[in-house]
């Protein structure tokens, strides 16, 4: 069931409950159920609103009388029929109040009692005839936009924008302003007419002589009719229907033990998700237990608490603070169910399509989940201070300074967010990539969506904040197509010419012969004279897909360098230190060389190599 569903069958409960109990095709139905209501003129207003609730009371009357005179404790089908007509009809008594100022949520709750209230008023008060009341002509010849009851603080003005736009309505300000208005005549007595025969009818099978409309129809709840006989509802004890903020005792006795069972329910509901989801990984996220909870709260906020507020008749300040507090309720579990559902939609993806849970496709498919139920809580948000009667322009201004406030303390946090969206979409690296960054190399590990954790080779772990990812130069050495090799080999000053050349050559066909290098760029070259060795520059390229691999390959050909030179009688040059020591005594010393000057070397092997002084040599 949609969101918007719930919404709709909320306003429509208190009919739907009334409809779902015997009804029939019989219903009296209207000539012309499409026709609008008259409101082009103070004088149709008032005249419309009056036959419309005047109606009402004469067939209520006479279901009344019809029930009270047949000594049946419950009513009968025709007589719910006929109920449920009138209370069609309660809905069309509204059109003529201008209700832009009520809640949404509460237009059709709050709006029929202000249409009761209203008539309470207008049958206790002394009016002018219908002739005296200015109809269309009259006013178009003032162009006057108000007009007020005499005597009274009653308006009905000239609706100038908006969807009813040039009708004449009870201004939204009278609508506020009629509780007050009641209070202030609820002692008087009814004129004659249908609402006097009513209230009468109603006394007669009262226990309360005292009851006026308004109250029987804020205490006597048609849901409840079905299975407590109306004359045991209309009968109660004087106590039971004693008021305490708005509602009698029986109301709220009733009302608190529904809560109790609705709270009981959501509770059981969450202890049953918790043992379900246990023995679960921790890293594993929610999973589809974590949805029970909050769609146990929407059924509860949805329908359940809606039928028992129309049910037990809920009205005045209890059931606007319980329409507040559900509708939020409503539209919080709504948006939790979207951003935990949205979570496990994007890992039910992913393993749909058996991606690694920690790589960057999987990341990106999370994240894109991620934010489209962030996307759409934000549309709930919206809706619900829709709703609750707030503009939308207000709530996109809060947005907009939170996002703000938000934005500026958490500039790092998002700059990282933002950094791994883009190494989501670009990927220049995967996991398990060996990259070079930010003067660190090792194998990617993980991208996260504030870090990405590397691997190095001495087994340490390092995490780069994405941001910082962005903003460097990043090598990835997986991707390399060949991985170039150069090294330098170096033979003694006593390797001849003829014996270099040849040893280079064998270098480079060795090399040519291994299956992982590339054939057309080995370069094996005599390159320099070095300070104790013949250097030869050997540069290549291998194909293959890791750096283990790597590795394995340079050794095979390295060990192969090492059988060629042997082979060849070729020797690798290492350091050569020759010591120059002073042959020329100190005074009063002796001289422990006896004139001579030695010559170390470790050339080709390390060797003492005396050597004759010379008078002029240091």
């Amino acid at each position: 069931m949609t969101f918007s569903v719930l919404l709709a069958t909320h306003r429509r409960l208190v009919l739907s409950i009334a409809v779902i109990v015997f009804l029939s095709p019989a219903m009296a139905a209207d000539v012309n159920p499409l026709r609008p209501v008259d409101t082009t003129s103070p004088r149709a207003t008032l005249q419309g609103f009056f036959q419309t609730i005047d109606g009402m009371y004469v067939r209520f009357a006479e279901v009344l009388n019809s029930y009270a005179r047949s000594g049946r404790l419950y009513l009968s089908r025709k007589e719910r029929e006929e109920q449920i007509a009138n209370l069609t009809n309660a809905l069309k008594a509204v059109q003529f109040l201008d209700t832009s100022r009520v809640s949404p949520v509460l237009r059709n709750t709050v709006a029929t009692e202000r249409s009761i209230e209203l008539k309470e008023i207008l049958d206790r008060i002394e009016l002018p005839p219908f002739d005296q009341i200015p109809d269309r002509d009259a006013m178009a010849k003032t162009s006057a936009k108000r007009w007020r009851l005499p005597n009274t603080e009653i308006d009905i003005v000239l609706i100038e924008d908006g969807p009813r736009a040039g009708e004449f309505l009870v201004s939204a300000d009278t609508i506020d302003r009629l509780p007050e208005f009641y209070a202030r005549v609820r002692d008087l007595p009814y004129k004659p007419g249908p609402a006097q025969r009513l209230a009468d009818g109603y006394r007669a099978i009262s226990s309360d002589r005292m009851a006026t409309i308004y109250d029987t129809f804020s205490n006597s709840p048609i849901g409840l009719s079905v299975i407590v006989p109306p004359r045991w509802m209309l009968g109660l004890p004087t106590w039971a229907k004693a008021q305490i903020a708005e509602l009698t005792v029986w109301q709220w006795l009733m009302f608190t033990f529904g809560l109790s069972v609705a709270a009981a329910f959501v509770f059981g509901v969450y202890r049953l998700a918790r043992r379900l989801a246990r023995g679960r990984a921790e890293d594993a996220g929610p999973g589809w237990q974590s949805l029970l909870t909050p769609v146990a709260i929407i059924v509860v906020m949805g329908l359940y608490v809606p039928g028992l507020s129309t049910i037990l008749r809920i009205g005045g300040t209890p059931r606007m603070v319980t329409e507040f507090g559900r509708a939020i309720s409503l539209f919080a579990s709504t948006a939790w169910l979207v951003l935990v559902g949205s979570g496990i939609l994007g890992r039910a993806i992913v393993s749909s399509e058996r991606l690694s849970l920690r790589s960057l496709d999987s990341q990106l498919i999370k994240l894109g989940a991620r934010l489209v139920g962030i996307v759409v809580a934000i549309g709930l948000l919206m809706q619900a201070a829709s709703e609750l009667g707030f503009p939308a322009y207000s709530v996109i201004a809060g947005l907009g300074v939170g996002g703000l406030a938000v934005a500026l303390a958490a500039r790092d946090s998002l700059a990282n967010l933002l950094g791994s969206v883009l190494i989501m979409f670009e990927q220049p690296f995967r996991v398990g990539h060996r990259i070079r960054v930010a003067g660190s190399e090792g194998t990617v590990e993980d991208v996260g969506f504030r870090s990405t954790r590397i691997r190095t080779a001495d087994n340490s772990l390092i995490s780069i904040p994405n941001n910082s990812v962005v903003n460097a130069t990043v090598e990835n050495l997986s991707v390399r197509e060949s991985f170039r090799q150069r090294l330098l080999i170096q033979v003694t000053y006593d390797t001849c010419h003829e014996k270099l050349a040849a040893f280079a050559l064998g270098v480079k066909q060795l090399i040519a012969d291994n299956p992982f290098t590339t054939k057309d760029n080995i370069h094996v070259r005599f390159n320099d004279f070095g300070e104790s060795s013949l250097n030869i520059l050997v540069s290549f390229y291998l194909q293959v897909t890791n750096y283990a691999a790597e590795l394995e390959e340079r050794e095979k050909i390295l060990l192969q360098v090492m059988d060629l030179a042997s082979e060849m009688g070729v020797d690798f040059a290492f350091p050569t230190q020759t010591l120059h020591v002073d042959a020329r005594p100190t005074a009063g010393m002796p001289d422990p060389t006896n004139g001579r000057t030695f010559q170390t070397t470790n050339h080709p092997k390390p060797q003492l190599v005396p050597v004759e002084s010379s008078p002029d040599q240091d």
